[in-house]
């Protein structure tokens, strides 16, 4: 069988709801990769996102963070490609969510700040094991230098803000009540593209997976689309093949033995 590039959302998808891979997942995907396949993890996640899960990301080649704006090697964790917000645009929303009192998240490498603490935002913390820093001036950010922004609390007038203010950013819902903001351009299948053109993978050997809004672009695109079965319907719709397992019965092992073994 020819090389493919296999690109996994991570949670709902590859992972079970606690945010880690089964065991009969991390075989399979150790077995497409013996075979020659490369794996690649497309998630929304950001760096402190990983925290937990960086011992498991070896199990894939590559990983395509920030909702395809960050591409790093796995094994070492160089990166390969890095698109910052533009640095006014940035400025400008920073500005308005402080002037607006918007909760709004900024997000670069392992730098994680918010302007206003919730009792959901103590849940995630707890979660993830780190805290963001508490920002009251735009000063006290690297506004110039910002990989991506979420919005969860106040999502529907930032996103509104965005788009009355003309910023060149997208957003996407990546979960229930959280949006992930990018640069323009930015997307899951965008990054997917770019590897796939490094590795010399044409786009009928992509094989792409995922469960939720923001995975639907590479589901449509790749030559093979799959939704797991705990995916949403329009992702589902979407999909060329809905697996018969979900997230928490190894979906993800489902689809390699389907497709690359």
């Amino acid at each position: 069988m020819l090389p493919h590039l296999l690109a996994l959302d991570l949670d709902g998808t590859a992972c079970n709801r606690a945010g880690h891979l089964g065991a009969r997942t991390r075989e399979a995907l150790a077995a497409a990769r013996a075979a020659g396949h490369t794996v690649c993890f497309a998630t929304g996640r950001r760096d402190i996102d990983m925290f937990s899960f960086w011992p498991e990301s070896t199990c894939a080649d590559y990983l395509l963070l920030n909702n395809g704006g960050k591409l790093l090697r796995a094994s070492d964790r160089t990166v390969l490609f890095n698109r910052l917000v533009e640095g006014e645009a940035a400025r400008r929303l920073i500005a308005l969510c402080l002037r607006e009192n918007h909760q709004l998240h900024i997000v670069s490498g392992d730098y994680w700040a918010v302007n206003r603490w919730s009792d959901g935002l103590q849940e995630y913390v707890d979660y993830l094991g780190t805290a963001p820093v508490l920002y009251s001036a735009l000063e006290e950010t690297p506004w110039d230098r910002v990989e991506g922004f979420m919005a969860t609390m106040d999502l529907q007038p930032v996103c509104r803000a965005i788009d009355e203010l003309r910023l060149p950013m997208s957003y996407t819902l990546s979960e229930d009540q959280c949006v992930d903001i990018m640069p323009l351009g930015i997307s899951k299948w965008g990054g997917l593209r770019r590897l796939a053109a490094r590795l010399d993978i044409p786009r009928e050997r992509i094989i792409a997976a995922g469960d939720y809004n923001n995975d639907i672009e590479m589901i449509r695109n790749a030559g093979t689309g799959v939704a797991v079965a705990s995916a949403l319907p329009e992702v589902k719709a979407a999909a060329d093949y809905v697996t018969v397992c979900d997230n928490d019965h190894d979906a993800a092992a489902e689809i390699v033995e389907k497709f690359l073994l």
